[in-house]
């Protein structure tokens, strides 16, 4: 508006302008400011809680963000569960303070959690000092990263050594002495991926009966006093288990559990004499636990004698060799209790009428098989040993044409078949093993018994239990329909 008379004054009113330019623009990078505030914050506050909650398990349950997860949230995945233990860690922490404590364990936990990663595993949880990890891939990974773990502890009991020598002779750290150990637990198996707790308290987590078995079986590294130990099931899992140096140690009844439970012992970091000493002797160790696990003590105390003579590092044979001495005294406990009885279980049934009935047969032939070897019957061995390779081969055939059939989804399918094919390349083993007669019957025997059967109960329990999962979801939607 202008006023007769007055004519307004241009500077004034570019000034004016100028000012509310100012202002405006002001106004509009302070908001620009605040929002990238907040998505800085966002992004933080992101990185944090990929912290705390894995991002492997977000992807697992098909989310995004933490933000896309409630409560019931679920899914189910086949994965190798990697629990590790400090060795003493409880005597240990009485002679530090609470700050060494945690600085100990955050030191310590530096070096193991990157070896992990690197394996295309996940940390899940950290127990104090015990670590949770799982694989989503083969059971290979999972070894792997145990093997790097324990060449990483001897980094960093070399770096801790190191740095406690360069201390004060008075100071309180040097009280903490001595190499750390750890031992290892693995197991494969079904998880239930999900989301549980409260309103106010959720916890993204994994839950099955296969996690409390890895985590015993790490318990038990300390009663055969070695690194590692996995189950039959992750046995199963590696795909080239001749890549590693692995031996059967023992059938156990792990705590909380009816079913026994086959482990092996994992020794490629041991050291090089030792390794290459059980490599050596690795047909007397598995003599010894054939004569063991067989009632026959005075045999096997003089095979786990004639092991140590040669390796005095070897400590499950110096275990064994005690419990041979002790064998007139009642053994209990967790550990060592052999399953030698090898009857058909209720929970080894399918529902499938085709599928059980063909088990049973398999099942009931490998007892056979190994009562005849023990017996020493050769013939009747080699007959029985015809009949297995040729129904397992049409087992296996006509269940594969079924997965097919009904779309069972690839990966599990080409993992089940794979099984299948290992299963008999060891029955073939076994097999020429027979017909050669070089191999004693009593060794045999324990491979059928202790190892081929086991393998069967393993596949049942877990690989056909997952396509009976997967049969009866299909036949109920079809019924649906």
């Amino acid at each position: 508006m202008t006023i007769p008379g007055i004519t307004p004054n241009p500077s004034v009113l570019t000034s004016d302008a100028d000012d509310e330019l100012r202002r405006l623009r002001a106004r509009l990078e302070a908001e620009v400011a605040t929002r990238q505030g907040v998505e800085q914050r966002l992004v933080q506050l992101q990185s944090a809680y990929s912290r705390f909650v894995p991002p492997q398990l977000l992807e697992l349950l098909g989310k995004e963000s933490i933000l896309d997860v409630d409560w019931g949230h679920q899914a189910e995945k086949k994965m190798t569960i990697l629990f590790s233990d400090i060795r003493g860690f409880a005597s240990m922490s009485e002679r530090m303070s609470p700050q060494q404590c945690f600085d100990f364990i955050n030191a310590y936990l530096s070096f193991m959690e990157p070896v992990v990663l690197a394996h295309g595993g996940f940390i899940d949880k950290y127990i104090g000092d015990s670590v949770m990890a799982l694989f989503p891939a083969r059971g290979d990974d999972a070894l792997k990263a145990a093997l790097g773990m324990l060449a990483e502890l001897n980094h960093f009991n070399a770096q801790r050594a190191v740095l406690q020598n360069e201390l004060p002779l008075e100071h309180a750290d040097r009280r903490t002495t001595g190499d750390v150990q750890i031992g290892i637990g693995m197991n494969s198996g079904l998880l239930m991926l999900g989301v549980i707790g409260g309103a106010n308290r959720m916890e993204v987590t994994v839950i099955s009966d296969a996690v409390n078995v890895a985590s015993r079986v790490e318990t038990l590294t300390k009663t055969y006093q070695t690194p590692i130990l996995i189950t039959q099931h992750t046995l199963n899992s590696i795909r080239h288990p001749t890549d590693f140096s692995i031996r059967f140690i023992d059938r156990v009844r792990v705590r909380g559990k009816h079913q026994a439970q086959s482990i092996y012992e994992v020794f490629d970091a041991d050291p090089a004499p030792i390794k290459a000493a059980k490599l050596a002797y690795r047909d007397t160790f598995e003599d010894a636990l054939a004569h063991y696990h067989f009632r026959r003590m005075e045999d096997a105390l003089g095979l786990f004698g004639d092991c140590l003579e040669q390796n005095p590092g070897d400590t499950p044979a110096a275990v064994y060799w005690q419990r041979c001495r002790q064998a007139n005294r009642a053994h209990t406990g967790e550990a060592g209790e052999t399953d030698s009885a090898t009857h058909w279980r209720p929970e080894y049934l399918l529902g499938f009428a085709g599928l059980d009935d063909m088990h049973q047969v398999i099942f009931s032939h490998i007892v056979s098989l190994a009562n005849a070897l023990q017996e020493e019957q050769a013939g009747t061995a080699s007959q029985i040993v015809v009949k297995l390779v040729e129904w397992t081969r049409e087992h296996f055939e006509s269940e594969e044409r079924m997965m097919e059939a009904h779309g069972y989804p690839r990966s599990p399918f080409l993992e089940h078949r794979q099984q299948h094919q290992k299963f008999r390349e060891f029955l073939e083993s076994l097999a020429a093993g027979i017909h050669d007669g070089k191999t004693p019957a009593l060794r045999l025997a324990f491979r059928s018994q202790f190892l081929l059967l086991d393998w069967f109960i393993s596949h049942i329990s877990i690989t056909d239990r997952h396509l009976e999962r997967f049969l009866s979801e299909r036949v109920k939607a079809d019924q649906l329909r």
